[in-house]
């Protein structure tokens, strides 16, 4: 199945009956083609011949009636056709963006966001531009020729063969280039895709641009995807343009054998002069459509080549989906359980190896290691971002892959070290973390969950207080508050599992001691998994786990661990010399004030997120 055929089933039924009234309104508009040389033949009959009878004011009367159907034709014509379009546009964008929604990080992994955003607005675009021209403008080409060849065949059968003699030659050259303006187009939308993505990445860190001092650089490479883009615009639009310069030549050629084939027909009055008017004005028509069917053939090219690019998205199955009876347990316990649990990004890199550990309900387990050790890893696990390629993580005692995949991520709020915040307001920032559906939870739920993190002091401050723009990723903030923000919208979601991945590495001491004094109360009844967190945090977990190069090596408190004196114990160390360092610096960088630099000191445990 070509994908302009699949892209056909796709429209639904109201789309359908739009494209229907417009392709039926292109037709009406049609035949008020065929009408007005038809009148003037008539004309010109009464005029020299005096074979039939007329009036002048009646012929004009009737004239002026076709052309004011012609224009209504049109208008509807138009009118429908476009409102189709649009309403694919929407119908086909949503689609695709409710399927990528559903797609697994690893493809998200392996693609560019340009790229994506290209596949999802532009190449949908100009799908929507075939929708509303294309298939319209198709029909009539094929239509108002066939028509008026038949109005014609009815007049000199010979004639008409001869004048429309050049078109079979016209239509072979033009289908032997049709197969490379397809994949030359092809280039072109995939050219444009690399185009967008290398100026969204760009945008995305123009920060670390300017801090490098690579905008010369990055300059050089847009302007190097921009030069590839052109390039391969030109050599597919050359190309392009050939069947409508073919056909221009086709049809000054039938012009030409009109005239002198049915001109000598006339003067050895075989034809009269009307029927001659007739043939050269109808072939103008005749050929126009061709020429117009040229440029369609440009517009289908490019929308043949989007659909493709869509379509292979369309085509991409979820890793990760509910299964077909998926369980949704009623009055569930909030355990945690990995079991014997190895999993890589890549099938041949292992992440973890044979990992297993179980937080039982209302527990806080903590878990440390260096940089690259897996931890952040079984947060992903543990939501089911990812599978494990062996063992298995289990959630109120079922296997993650037997549950409800909505329900399940239902249960769980994070609070991760990389805050995302949309472009938008402080409060559609918090509320973000209401159940799904909820678009306005109640200001007093929402004051509360920023009261807890700590947030509401310095969003008071701010010049619209909760109503105030953050800007993209938020901005406008600093780290700390961009922590507190997630804290809160973490609140709000009231999961009875909550992760905390470095979730406040970007707080300083006292905002840390209120936030500490929150979390303490947020995880009393939940099942609670730490990852690296800060020394005051963790020190006080029902259990440490210490990964080591994707293993655990050891298990217990902190207090048991410290006495054991292995791994944990050379974290703790390590991170004592590094905080006694910085000690250091803070002091010498206030000239001694060693009072402020204790109060800037604060101890770690391990490490940076994974």
């Amino acid at each position: 199945m070509t994908p302009l055929i699949r892209f056909v089933r796709l429209i639904d039924g109201p789309s359908r009956r739009k494209m229907a009234l417009s392709i039926l309104f292109g037709m009406l508009f049609a035949a008020t083609t065929l009408a007005p040389p038809l009148l003037i033949r008539r004309l010109i009959l009464w005029l020299t011949e005096g074979a039939v009878t007329g009036s002048l004011v009646g012929m004009a009367l009737l004239l002026l009636g076709i052309f004011t159907l012609r224009g209504l034709f049109r208008y509807y014509y138009g009118h429908f056709s476009h409102q189709a379009a649009y309403a694919v546009l929407h119908e086909l964008l949503v689609r695709v963006y409710a399927h990528l929604q559903r797609l697994s990080h690893r493809f998200y992994n392996n693609q560019r966001t340009g790229s994506l955003i290209s596949r999802s607005i532009s190449d949908i675009e100009a799908i929507e531009d075939f929708v509303a021209h294309g298939i319209p403008d198709l029909v009539l080409a094929v239509v108002v020729p066939a028509a008026m060849l038949v109005v014609l065949f009815f007049i000199d059968p010979w004639l008409t063969l001869i004048v429309i003699a050049p078109l079979p030659i016209a239509g072979l050259i033009i289908y032997r280039f049709t197969g490379n303006i397809r994949r030359m187009w092809r280039r072109v939308r995939s050219g444009l895709a690399e185009l967008i993505a290398q100026v969204q990445d760009n945008f995305s860190g123009m920060t670390e641009i300017k801090s490098f001092g690579r905008e010369a650089d990055q300059a050089r490479r847009v302007e190097r995807r921009s030069a590839e883009f052109r390039d391969a615009s030109i050599a597919a639009n050359n190309i392009s343009l050939l069947p409508a310069g073919i056909v221009e030549w086709a049809g000054g050629l039938g012009i030409l054998l009109a005239v002198w084939v049915g001109g000598g027909f006339a003067l050895e009055g075989r034809m009269s002069v009307a029927n001659l008017f007739v043939f050269v004005a109808y072939l103008g028509h005749i050929y126009q459509p061709f020429l117009k069917l040229a440029d369609i053939g440009d517009v289908l090219h490019k929308a043949a080549s989007s659909c493709e690019r869509v379509f292979e998205l369309l085509d991409v199955e979820p890793e990760i989906v509910s299964p077909p009876q998926a369980i949704i347990p009623t009055n569930p316990q909030p355990a945690i359980a990995f079991r014997n649990v190895t999993f890589g990004y890549q099938d041949e890199t292992p992440v973890l190896y044979n990992v297993s550990f179980e937080v039982a309900p209302g527990e806080m387990v903590a878990l440390v290691g260096a940089t690259g050790a897996g931890k952040s890893t079984i947060h992903r696990l543990l939501a089911r971002f990812y599978d494990p390629q062996q063992g298995a993580v289990y959630v109120a005692g079922h296997d993650l892959r037997t549950l409800d995949l909505e329900w399940l991520r239902g249960q769980i709020a994070a609070v991760l070290q990389d805050v995302f915040l949309f472009h938008g307001a402080v409060r559609e920032n918090i509320c973000f973390g209401a159940a799904p559906g909820v678009l306005d939870p109640s200001d007093e739920a929402l004051y509360a969950a920023a009261r807890a993190a700590n947030a509401d002091e310095f969003v008071d401050r701010l010049p619209q207080g909760y109503d105030t723009m953050i800007g993209e990723r938020g901005v406008r903030l600093s780290g700390g508050q961009k922590q507190r923000l997630a804290i809160a919208r973490a609140l709000l979601k009231d999961a009875p599992i909550l992760v905390l991945d470095e979730a406040t590495s970007s707080v300083d001491v006292e905002t840390e001691a209120l936030i500490q004094e929150a979390f303490s109360r947020l995880t009393r009844h939940r099942t609670t998994l730490v990852i690296a967190h800060r020394l005051s945090t963790i020190r006080h977990a029902d259990k440490i786990l210490v990964l080591d190069q994707g293993r655990i090596v050891e298990s217990g408190t902190h207090e048991s661990l410290l006495a054991r004196n292995g791994a944990y114990a050379r974290l703790v160390r390590a991170q004592q010399v590094a905080d006694t360092w910085q000690l250091g610096v803070n002091g010498a960088g206030a000239n001694g004030d060693a009072t402020g630099a204790r109060q800037r000191r604060s101890a770690h445990l391990a490490t940076d997120d994974d």
